[in-house]
């Protein structure tokens, strides 16, 4: 499967087209009643389908050479490796206690305050996070947009140009956490910096072992743990700019590791 730069361009207009038209549905909702803090919650999990709907609405397109079920068979391709697996697990899992740990330090109190314990909760929040970002994101910024862009221009630089074309797709969700105007620019340049560095984590390990299901768990991870932190406007800006560093250390020293190792290890 041979996309054009067109292609990728099509897909990528009509994905953010569809987010703004999907988010104006939400807004729509918002006036016939709905609270907008509820709509903040569960508008990510109406719009994040929208890349997916567009590959699959014009696959005919879009996929040129693969049918629907072919491309998404393929996104699986390789055997899973309980090794890469682990690895999956344990990267957003490690940033997660060492921003809590560092967050516990600056705020001044134990941990215990900082998380949300009620386990009763964590169930519908799995799910919830499952379907609104890695199960609909993945396919399309991953599994199509990435896999194109790299075959042209590396691994690297598809996975940069990824992050910044991914991350930029969810700016109007920024405007929704009502942020005053200091820290909405501190929040949306520390967030296109984690959502690069994650980008370019899943681009080496995705590009190198052809498995989908190892980026749907570092998506998950990531939103699932960073949710279980109890945030207010203060620490919602602490917390990813402590994202920021720890996924863009992770991947420079992936980066690091393949250039010496150009072999495929990672």
């Amino acid at each position: 499967m041979e996309t054009s730069k067109k292609d990728l361009q099509f897909f990528v207009i009509l994905t953010y087209v569809g987010f703004y038209i999907a988010l104006g549905l939400c807004l729509v909702i918002v006036a016939l009643g709905v609270s907008m803090e509820s709509m903040s919650k569960y508008a990510p999990l109406i719009v994040s389908w929208v890349s997916l709907a567009v590959l699959m609405i014009w696959a005919k397109r879009l996929l040129k050479g693969s049918s629907r079920k072919g491309f998404l068979k393929g996104l699986f391709a390789e055997k899973l490796s309980i090794k890469w697996i682990l690895i999956s697990i344990i990267i957003p899992s490690v940033i997660f206690a060492i921003t809590v740990f560092v967050l516990s330090l600056v705020d001044k109190k134990p941990i215990g305050e900082l998380i949300n314990l009620n386990f009763a909760s964590y169930p519908l929040m799995f799910i919830t996070h499952l379907l609104m970002g890695p199960t609909a994101e993945e396919p399309g910024w991953r599994g199509y947009f990435f896999t194109q862009v790299s075959a042209k221009r590396g691994i690297l630089k598809g996975s940069f140009i990824t992050g910044l074309v991914w991350g930029l797709w969810h700016t109007p969700l920024w405007l929704m956490e009502g942020l005053s105007y200091l820290n909405l620019l501190i929040y949306a340049i520390s967030f296109m910096g984690a959502v690069i560095g994650v980008s370019i984590v899943m681009g080496y390990i995705f590009g190198n072992h052809r498995n989908l299901i190892y980026c749907t768990i570092i998506h998950l991870l990531f939103n699932f743990l960073t949710g279980l932190i109890i945030i207010d406007q203060h620490r919602l800006v602490f917390v990813i700019v402590i994202n920021a560093v720890l996924y863009l250390l992770v991947a420079g020293i992936m980066i690091l590791i393949n250039r010496t190792d150009p072999t495929g290890c990672i």
